[in-house]
């Protein structure tokens, strides 16, 4: 039986929103344990370390189905692949401004609600331990997702590793706080819009935490 080509396909708004929210409250089960996670080396993956990874590849999952959603919603083509930056820049201006207008006003709550632990970094090579370099990275969404643009596949695939040209070590960043808040975003956006549609009932006001 022939595949259903990419152009040929239909797809729901509503399911891909469903199936997010799903894998966001599984990612967000694991937040809190973050801070939890010991720092050090070990020859071993310890149990903490693996809720992490299941962490960041449930909420790069939810990410990439609200980007999904809102692109089907708007009639736009969708690009059959899980880059975040790329999904998120086929995006209408407008609309991507309107995102960012909400993300960048609820960001400074969940920072704070995190009591600023929002990354987390595994370095894997040499058994020396790496120099850390301090958090200074721009907060911006769109910034936000091209550092995160592999998320899916990076730490779903954490056990391999490829030796970096020019380093010891193969670092995976997980942005879990600001990442959480632009999913809760994403997640508002298209529960918004489907509501106003009338596809979709709105039985509570969504809200960012």
């Amino acid at each position: 039986m022939p595949k259903t080509s990419a152009e040929k396909k239909v797809r729901n708004s509503e399911i891909a929103l469903v199936c997010g929210e799903a894998f966001q409250r599984l990612a967000e089960k694991s937040i809190p344990g973050i801070r939890t996670v010991r720092e050090g080396s070990s020859d071993t993956m310890s149990d903490e370390m693996g809720d992490l990874v299941a962490c960041a590849t449930n909420l790069a999952f939810a990410l990439e189905l609200y980007l999904k959603a809102l692109l089907a919603h708007l009639g736009l083509a969708i690009p059959h692949r899980h880059d975040l930056r790329d999904l998120y820049g086929e995006l209408p201006d407008a609309v991507r401004a309107t995102i960012e207008s909400v993300y960048d006003a609820a960001l400074p709550d969940e920072v704070r609600r995190l009591g600023g632990h929002v990354s987390f970094t595994f370095a894997k090579g040499s058994p020396e331990e790496p120099r850390w370099d301090d958090y200074k990275v721009s907060l911006a969404l769109p910034d936000l997702l091209a550092r995160s643009n592999d998320l899916f596949q990076s730490w779903r695939y954490v056990f391999e590793f490829s030796q970096p040209e020019g380093s010891a070590y193969q670092f995976h960043q997980f942005e879990h706080g600001l990442l959480r808040c632009a999913a809760e975003v994403l997640r508002v956006e298209v529960t918004v819009r489907l509501h106003e549609s009338g596809e979709r009932t709105l039985p509570n006001p969504p809200a960012i935490h």
